[in-house]
């Protein structure tokens, strides 16, 4: 354990202008779903609250119909199509964290104690934004207007396989139709990759992997690592999905499937010493203002405000319920995909096969 006697002290730590604002920027940008696509960040939301406030509006423009074309013709006028718009309600949302200096004691105790705190603190925020996002997707499929939309239910009960095996899972990324090709990332549990790279077909009487006409037969899901993908749909791996009962929740995302913009946070980074409390405690607190928005639904601010009227952020439990969202796009045009499967084995494939030259 850290000599906390030969420790910096928090209470005396200069922090450098600016220094709270990066750590959380970084806390987004090193995260997977940043790196993946899956969060876009979007700058003019947090211009949008300057004047104030706690909700931004954001035009969504909705794709030109597809009608048929004008004729050429010099003897009637031109008919204007409108291009459709949708206002969507982001939420902004208020965070913070304090620890003590026995919780960073081992931080403290190094050659560069902000940096190595700074390195901790970015750690811990990234970990709440993946819980905040997937948080938001329970609220989200929770939402009466995403009842039976975007998702593929392969543990239901109504079919004899119900595992992430490829059929299930082609099954989930057609839920968008013929734009099935912009989901290019999928989360899974650790159980669920855990199958995935179990998934190898074999002969069962040899044990050698299948070959038919002489070429070795690709596995049904090719043996996944994180960062690795499935029909070119890259995988992450966040423990954080729900389960319950057996049954696993997946999500597949399309780029840009969050909006993200981190807004300037007063006393972000703060800290101190309460002489009084356990003989004296110096503390940190780190405090965060951000937008993180899915994009096709708009917050319900009067159905949160109505049930917390004494609430001025939402919580995670708020995020997580589907009464506080609404669904403004069509289903098809909307990024992410929700995937039930259990986390039984993942079948293997019965085509016959003949070993070559029988």
């Amino acid at each position: 354990m850290a000599d906390i006697q030969k420790a910096t002290q928090l209470a005396n730590m200069q922090i450098p202008e600016g220094w709270a604002a990066y750590q959380a920027q970084q806390s987004v940008e090193q995260d997977q779903f940043f790196q993946s696509g899956v969060i876009q960040a979007v700058p003019s939301i947090a211009s949008a609250f300057t004047g104030g406030g706690k909700l931004v509006n954001i035009p969504m423009f909705k794709p030109l119909e597809d009608v048929a074309p004008q004729n050429i013709d010099d003897t009637k006028d031109i008919t204007l199509n409108t291009i459709g718009t949708q206002l969507a309600q982001a939420r902004l949302y208020g965070f913070l964290q304090a620890w003590s200096a026995t919780d960073l004691s081992s931080e403290l105790s190094g050659t560069d104690p902000l940096g190595n705190i700074g390195t901790s603190v970015q750690t811990y925020w990234r970990h709440i934004n993946e819980k905040i996002l997937l948080g938001t997707m329970d609220g989200v499929y929770a939402s009466a207007s995403m009842k039976d939309k975007n998702q593929f239910n392969a543990a239901d009960n109504r079919r004899s396989d119900n595992t992430f095996s490829l059929k299930n899972f082609n099954e989930a990324r057609f839920q968008l139709g013929d734009r099935y090709r912009d989901l290019a990332t999928v989360v899974v549990h650790s159980n669920i990759l855990k199958e995935l790279q179990n998934a190898n077909i074999t002969d069962p009487k040899t044990g050698n992997t299948i070959l038919i006409n002489g070429n070795q037969l690709p596995t049904q899901i090719s043996a996944p690592n994180p960062g690795d993908s499935i029909k070119g749909v890259r995988v992450i791996v966040d423990d954080t999905l729900p389960v319950k009962d057996g049954v696993y929740t997946s999500y597949l995302f399309a780029s840009g499937a969050f909006g993200w913009s981190e807004l300037p946070t007063p006393r972000a980074a703060e800290t101190g010493r309460d002489a009084l409390r356990f003989q004296g405690v110096d503390y940190l607190i780190s405090r965060r203002r951000f937008v993180l928005a899915p994009q096709g639904m708009s917050w319900n601010e009067s159905a949160f405000a109505a049930d917390n009227p004494n609430k001025p952020f939402p919580g995670m439990e708020d995020l997580a319920n589907g009464k506080y969202w609404n669904r403004v796009f069509d289903p098809k045009i909307m990024p992410y995909v929700k995937f039930t499967t259990t986390d039984e084995a993942i079948k293997q494939a019965t085509t016959p096969t003949e070993t070559p030259g029988k």
